[in-house]
């Protein structure tokens, strides 16, 4: 599970960089507040990477983290990259709008012996900013703004003792690939191996 990422203040990566600036105007003319730097938290809105539906470009639009599932009422901000195309509400994201989180690191908990939880930042090994894949739906919200849903996977043997699942992250190199209605979903998905290295947060 996904709960809590960071995104820094300035990306170190121009082209990214430009896009996040582009999500926060026009979050800004839509009238709604986004998270452009911190710590993002389900609920806020945030610049997500994916493709427009007009001409397939890739761009960055504000999102919001997480939908209210309609008959559980509970909010989704995680899926399982397993069992998405099984989520009535997802099914047709699976294939048509796919999307991509940047983050700096995400965290995770973990139960210590005295009861309490400690935090651990995870991120890339080559300390690159992370790009987490996820699965968006449209809604008719005030702002009209698309929600968001990071979809996770089984953890890397090196950190499952941290926590047993991870987000999907996808390399920059395949970021279109993954947004491509042609790419095959589970098949993608299984031959990702991004490392990630831990730190007390």
């Amino acid at each position: 599970m996904c709960g809590r990422y960071k995104l820094e203040d300035r990306i170190d990566d121009e082209r990214l960089e430009e896009q996040v600036r582009r999500a926060v105007r026009i979050a800004a003319e839509l009238g709604a507040k986004m998270k452009r730097a911190g710590e993002i938290r389900p609920t806020d809105i945030a610049p997500v990477l994916a493709p427009s539906a007009r001409n397939r470009a890739v761009g960055a639009f504000p999102m919001q983290w997480g939908f209210t599932h309609p008959k559980r009422g509970m909010l989704v901000f995680n899926t399982r990259s397993e069992t998405a195309r099984e989520r009535d509400m997802l099914a047709g994201s699976v294939d048509d709008r796919r999307c991509l989180v940047p983050a700096a690191c995400y965290y995770e908990w973990k139960k210590i012996e005295t009861g309490k939880k400690e935090r651990y930042a995870f991120r890339a090994q080559d300390g690159a900013p992370l790009l987490m894949a996820g699965l968006y739906i449209r809604t008719s919200d005030v702002h009209r703004l698309p929600c968001f849903t990071i979809l996770t996977q089984d953890a890397h043997r090196s950190i499952q003792e941290l926590h047993p699942r991870m987000p999907v992250l996808v390399p920059f190199d395949r970021a279109e690939e993954w947004l491509s209605p042609d790419t095959d979903f589970l098949r993608f998905i299984r031959d990702l191996r991004v490392q990630v290295i831990p730190e007390p947060a």
